[in-house]
């Protein structure tokens, strides 16, 4: 079996408030926040791909991954209905040749070419028009495309394009959606009006055992493999077709990139917080000194830790703690596997007294 077969499991959910948003126009777009490996890409492409099923033959949905560089297909998914009508590779091609030809990564240039896509779109129909279509543009990833620096600017841009697109082409619903796993980009987004956050967490445990046992797992303990990703479904897939199942050449991977950040923290002078924060996240975020605060940014700004206290997409709260798994109110380590690896490293790295 390779990664691709794997079977998308349960997000019903998830899918249904997706439907919900897309069955009328919204004033903002949605960025869906959550930790790396969550299911935020699988999650656009499934509901891309199954989208004229919800809203119609003629409904039009567009999946561009922002971070592929160089191959359009790659980059580039539309629902299955109009995949018969238009050549989305070669539409994706036409709107982006001008800044592919100024050396933008294919996704990037996608990702800034929404509407001459739209445009072109609408050319090749039969009816050379949008009017009461639903329509709807996912872009997966945005964030680490165009980097920190531009989100701000990306936001803003995206916000009038959508509302622009709706006057001039008068669709019944054309709906944005984004994706981000960068920490700190929440910041960003969260700051404007013009886009509004929506958090898609890891699966819950029983999903999460479902996709375990899909995967045909060797002698390993499920309870283990829960209390060391938590229900991320990357970090389990990872674990099976890349480290074949061996979870001390994954810890000893990954314990790299753990080092740098622990030696940063050390250095800084934040030791007795990561000491706090690895033992009980819930009561190390109440802490509002500036110290704690630091340390929280630098574990976020490395991916380590990601803020929570957000509306679900399902428009659930998202706000208890599960302490088994590293969750506290507003802070969670993005998988409990990092936790454990910084506890490990602070102990070999803290100064003698």
């Amino acid at each position: 079996m390779s990664s691709k077969e794997v079977r998308f499991i349960n997000r019903i959910k998830e899918i249904n408030a997706l439907r919900d948003y897309c069955s009328n126009q919204r004033y903002t777009p949605i960025y869906i926040y959550g930790p790396e490996g969550c299911g935020k890409t699988r999650l656009l492409k499934e509901f891309t791909k199954e989208f004229d099923k919800s809203f119609g033959r003629d409904a039009i949905a567009i999946y561009i991954d922002a971070m592929e560089n160089r191959d359009v297909k790659k980059a580039l998914l539309s629902s299955s209905e109009i995949n018969k009508i238009v050549n989305i590779f070669k539409v994706g091609l036409e709107a982006s040749s001008e800044l592919v030809n100024m050396g933008v990564p294919i996704g990037q240039a996608l990702s800034r070419s929404i509407s001459l896509i739209i445009d072109k779109i609408a050319e090749k129909l039969p009816e050379k028009s949008l009017k009461d279509k639903y329509i709807l543009i996912a872009i997966d990833d945005i964030v680490r495309a165009i980097g920190l620096n531009k989100i701000e600017w990306y936001v803003k841009w995206l916000f009038e394009l959508m509302n622009k697109l709706k006057e001039e082409y008068e669709p019944r619903a054309i709906n944005f959606i984004a994706t981000t796993s960068e920490g700190m980009s929440r910041r960003l987004v969260a700051r404007h009006r013009h886009a509004h956050i929506k958090l898609l967490w890891n699966l819950d445990k029983k999903a999460f055992e479902e996709l375990f046992y899909e995967l045909n797992p060797p002698n390993v303990e499920f309870e283990d493999i829960w209390l060391l990703f938590g229900g991320n479904p990357g970090k389990l897939i990872e674990l099976a077709y890349d480290f074949k199942w061996n979870i001390d050449i994954m810890l000893k991977t990954y314990e790299v990139k753990v080092r740098e950040v622990v030696k940063r923290i050390v250095k800084e002078g934040l030791t007795k917080e990561l000491e706090l924060f690895t033992e009980d996240i819930a009561t190390a975020e109440k802490i509002l000194d500036k110290k704690m605060s630091a340390l929280e940014n630098i574990l976020e700004e490395a991916n380590l830790i990601l803020y929570k206290h957000w509306i679900l997409l399902t428009n659930e709260t998202f706000n208890k703690p599960q302490p088994d798994i590293n969750i506290g109110i507003d802070y969670a380590w993005q998988v409990p596997m990092y936790r454990s690896l910084v506890m490990r490293t602070l102990k070999e790295l803290k100064p003698t007294t």
